[in-house]
C-alpha cells in the first residue's frame, strides 16, 4: 500500500491584470507568503510581454516570452490562474496565455497539470465557470477550491492582504493543489 507522505510542491502563479497595482496581481502575491508547508509559489514574468496567439508564430522556436512561460509551467508542479472579471469573462491577458500553453498540440505545457482559479471582480457570476471551462478545453486538470470567485465588494477598499477571504480563498487553492498532486503522485 502507498501512503500518501508530504512532498513539496511548486506552484506557478499567473495573474491575468496587467496593470502594476492591481487586486488580482495583489491576490495572487498573497500566494507568495501563504506559509503552507512544503508549498513554493512563484508569480509567472509579465504576461503582456507574450504575442498575441498566432499559430504562425508557433513554430519549432515559439517567441522567447513563450518558450519562457512554457519552460515555467512545464517546470512546475501545478499552476495557480488568476483573473479579475473583465465585461463577463476572463482577461484577454490570461486567456492569451491559456492559448499558447495549450500548444503544441502534441506536448502542450499545461496537459494533465493540476490547475486552481481564483476570479476577482465586482461580478464574478459566470466568470469562474468561464475560466473553469477555458483550463478543462486547454487540457488542465482543473481542481476545485473554496473561495474561487472574490467579490471586491468583500474588500471594502481594503488592501487584499488586509481581506481574510483573500487570504482563505488563496490558501483553500495551495491547499487543493498540493492535496491533488498528492493523490496523482500515488
Amino acid at each position: 500500500m502507498t501512503s500518501l507522505l508530504p512532498r513539496h510542491t511548486n506552484v506557478l502563479v499567473l495573474s491575468g491584470s496587467l496593470r502594476a497595482d492591481a487586486v488580482t496581481t495583489q491576490v495572487a502575491s498573497l500566494a507568495l507568503t501563504a506559509g503552507l508547508p512544503d508549498v513554493t509559489a512563484t508569480l509567472a514574468e509579465d504576461l503582456g510581454s507574450l504575442p498575441l496567439f498566432n499559430a504562425d508564430l508557433d513554430t519549432w522556436q515559439p517567441p522567447e516570452s513563450v518558450a519562457r512561460l512554457r519552460r515555467e509551467v512545464a517546470d512546475a508542479d501545478a499552476v495557480l490562474l488568476l483573473s479579475p472579471a473583465n465585461n463577463g469573462s476572463i482577461s484577454a491577458a490570461l486567456k492569451n496565455a491559456i492559448d499558447w500553453l495549450s500548444r503544441p498540440r502534441e506536448s502542450p505545457a499545461i496537459q494533465g497539470k493540476p490547475a486552481a482559479l481564483i476570479v476577482t471582480g465586482f461580478r464574478v457570476d459566470g466568470v469562474v465557470e468561464h475560466l473553469h471551462l477555458v483550463l478543462e478545453a486547454a487540457g488542465a486538470h482543473v481542481v476545485g477550491s473554496a473561495g474561487r470567485g472574490l467579490s471586491l465588494k468583500q474588500f471594502g477598499g481594503r488592501h487584499p492582504a488586509e481581506v481574510p477571504a483573500a487570504h482563505e480563498a488563496v490558501a483553500a487553492a495551495l491547499a487543493a493543489l498540493v492535496s491533488d498532486g498528492q493523490a496523482l503522485s500515488v
